[in-house]
């Protein structure tokens, strides 16, 4: 079984708030729907049976070329979210700074996991990634996911099991694609491809 998960495409900078999201739901810019064309290229000679995307529109966008290019009909599951943010979403690190210290501080030190003021930790991320991966190996299928920075960023610290607060040390590009096989045997992820882009070789 094969996961294949991308990051949105660029998205617009703005006020365009979601009430049931509770946090800015901001669509693609041209230059994101480009990038989420482009992904049809990739996906050509590859099969895959579902499409997953998280609740943000940006992510239903990024995928929907694709899913009208293989007709799939696009799946949402909030388990996909981005982490919660909380109320420090609309800040600038400045007044992040000045506001909460001691989590700017313990955030950046990248020595343990926090809350976000209001929001998530990295290891109530892992919960819901698990939960989600689990239904995955069961059905046995090749996904395409379309999903955030910081959630694949935790989602490649949860299969190689290393720290949440280690996520910092990947980059995770806009339309980046990730590859990941499952094998059933010994029950282990293995990354096959790492934050590929179309602008890269084969």
């Amino acid at each position: 079984m094969r996961i294949f998960i991308s990051r949105h495409g660029d998205k617009i900078r703005g006020r365009y708030y979601n009430e049931s999201l509770k946090h800015q739901d901001e669509p693609l810019t041209e230059k994101g729907e480009i990038s989420a064309k482009r992904l049809i290229e990739f996906f050509d000679h590859i099969e895959i049976k579902r499409i997953i995307v998280s609740e943000y529109l940006r992510t239903s966008q990024t995928a929907k070329y694709i899913a009208e290019n293989k007709c799939i009909t696009v799946e949402i599951d909030s388990r996909l979210n981005e982490i919660d943010n909380g109320i420090i979403e609309s800040m600038d690190e400045e007044e992040i700074i000045q506001k909460y210290p001691e989590f700017w501080r313990d955030f950046n030190s990248h020595t343990m996991d926090v809350r976000f003021p209001e929001g998530e930790t990295g290891e109530e991320v892992k919960l819901r990634q698990k939960s989600f991966l689990d239904e995955l190996i069961q059905r046995d299928e090749d996904v395409f996911i379309v999903s955030h920075e910081g959630y694949i960023r935790l989602l490649i610290c949860h299969l190689l099991d290393i720290p949440v607060y280690k996520r910092y040390m990947f980059q995770v590009d806009m339309c980046g694609i990730m590859e990941f096989e499952y094998n059933k045997s010994t029950e282990e992820w293995k990354i096959i491809r790492f934050n590929y882009t179309l602008d890269m070789p084969c």
